[in-house]
């Protein structure tokens, strides 16, 4: 799901794999959850004005992000086992199928 994000809060998805994407967000709190903050998040970014920050401030608050980042519990919201889209992304992210078992002739 993650892989389609971008395209489908840009409405740029193809209309099926939207559909799709669409269907499983309704079925799937945690996903659900997810999409609704990424879209929060990118409403409150784009209200807020311009603040030129300096280089240095830049830099450190950087570090100290990326520390909390790597010292952050792992959460499973937005994480789960559907197979959402169509198409080269979503095969290529689909499991391939078990091999068949080959039947032993009878005679």
């Amino acid at each position: 799901m993650r892989a389609l994000l971008s395209e489908f809060l840009d409405r740029t998805l193809h209309w099926r794999t939207s559909r799709s994407l669409a269907e499983h967000l309704a079925a799937c709190p945690p996903c659900a959850v997810y999409v609704t903050s990424i879209e929060k998040t990118i409403l409150l970014y784009r209200e807020r004005p311009v603040v030129d920050v300096p280089a240095e401030v830049r830099g450190h608050l950087r570090e100290l992000l990326r520390e909390r980042h790597e010292r952050a519990p792992r959460k499973g919201a937005g994480r789960c086992c559907a197979k959402v889209g169509s198409g080269k992304r979503a095969a290529s992210r689909a499991k391939p199928a078990p091999p068949a078992k080959k039947q032993a002739k009878k005679s």
